[in-house]
């Protein structure tokens, strides 16, 4: 709605550009479920999360209504795998007895982070210029990436930083 008044246009196109994050997210999982990964989870939610990150910084540069909604189809092509993934790595990470548990932590995170966002979103709007607020947003996405390349990291034995080559 933002981008939408501060260039004009009518309210008619908002709901064009939410539709096509979804369509976007539904080809993403469709492609996901297609693709016989070879990576572990926890390598995949990396770097699904970082291109959700990076393509919602690169939807903060678009210049008109319909180039943001490419923008944000391309965005949604990360967010079903992203999500599916971080279920996959509940299950697989978690102990025989506690996957339900797991799943269900994964549902709280995702929901309290889309409560938190949205709350954050509507006070932020207002306050910075509309493409502060794409990079805040995929900022979130990055800094989640690197967190959870971190604890990977830390979990495997590995450190913060890969060994040197000698």
């Amino acid at each position: 709605m933002a981008f939408a008044e501060q260039r004009s246009y009518g309210d008619g196109l908002v709901p064009w550009v939410l539709a096509a994050l979804s369509a976007g997210s539904a080809v993403g999982g469709l492609l996901n479920g297609a693709v016989e990964w070879r990576r572990p989870a926890g390598e995949r939610l990396v770097w699904l999360s970082a291109g959700l990150g990076a393509a919602l910084v690169v939807a903060g540069l678009a210049p008109g209504m319909w180039t943001l909604a490419g923008a944000m189809a391309v965005a949604g092509v990360f967010v079903a795998p992203t999500l599916t993934t971080a279920y996959l790595l509940a299950d697989e990470t978690a102990a025989e007895g506690e996957r339900t548990r797991a799943g269900a932590w994964v549902n709280a995170a995702v929901n309290a982070g889309s409560s938190g966002g949205s709350v954050a979103a509507g006070v932020v709007v207002g306050a910075v210029p509309l493409g502060v607020c794409f990079v805040l947003s995929g900022g979130v996405a990055v800094v989640s990436a690197v967190g959870v390349r971190v604890v990977s990291r830390l979990r495997a034995g590995g450190g913060l930083v890969a060994p040197t080559r000698r």
